[in-house]
């Protein structure tokens, strides 16, 4: 995860290599320090396909058969920033969210939700708040159990804590309510009507509710 780290320190002078040709070597090479040369010229001292400031190690290339991978979250916080300079060098692709786990669900009690539904329909209200996406709950925000199964405490603890501090921290949402007319604090979550209040809102939200197919315990 690239922007983890300080992008000028982890590649060093490699930095300058990742400019590349057409054929996808380093337009500008760099010279090697002593150390390095030494190691790569005997390395490569019974390589006949190297040009000689390569094989000698006097100069560094990235050759055209080496490919860097890496993802990047825009949305996690505190994270070193990337300068357009770096930025250049990369080719992007963004990355949407897929609404892949269609199989998750989320138990309450002795109810089951559609993680899926869920996702959805809080990801409208998030990004209405500030119509930006970087907070929205992406297909891997929790991972579900070995049974494809979200518990109420996950669901409490990492989602909706998570909402309730990062997202709705000053009312907006329209997510912690009961109905219409009831806010929800985040402390009712831990009452002893807990579950109770949960249930009610997820019905209020609208949230697909699973069935089970009254064999297995599969929807």
């Amino acid at each position: 995860e690239i922007n983890r780290g300080n992008c000028a320190q982890i590649f060093g002078d490699i930095f300058q290599l990742l400019d590349r040709n057409d054929n996808g070597e380093s337009e500008y090479p760099i010279k090697a320090d002593q150390d390095i040369q030494n190691h790569l010229a005997e390395v490569f001292a019974d390589c006949d396909t190297l040009p000689e400031n390569i094989k000698s190690g006097e100069e560094l290339v990235l050759p055209s058969n080496l490919h860097i991978w890496a993802t990047m979250n825009t949305s996690d916080q505190s994270l070193f920033p990337i300068d357009s300079a770096f930025k250049r060098r990369w080719d992007w692709e963004y990355v949407p969210i897929k609404y892949a786990n269609g199989n998750w669900v989320i138990e309450i009690g002795d109810l089951r939700y559609s993680w899926v539904s869920f996702q959805k329909i809080v990801n409208k209200k998030v990004y209405d708040i500030n119509h930006s996406e970087d907070k929205m709950l992406g297909d891997f925000f929790v991972k579900a159990n070995d049974q494809d199964v979200i518990t109420e405490k996950v669901l409490i603890n990492k989602i909706l804590f998570y909402l309730w501090n990062d997202v709705c921290k000053d009312g907006e949402g329209d997510i912690f309510k009961k109905d219409e007319n009831t806010d929800l604090t985040f402390s009712d979550l831990y009452s002893s009507k807990g579950t109770e209040n949960l249930i009610a809102m997820m019905k209020y939200l609208g949230v697909e509710e699973m069935e089970d197919d009254g064999n297995d315990g599969t929807n």
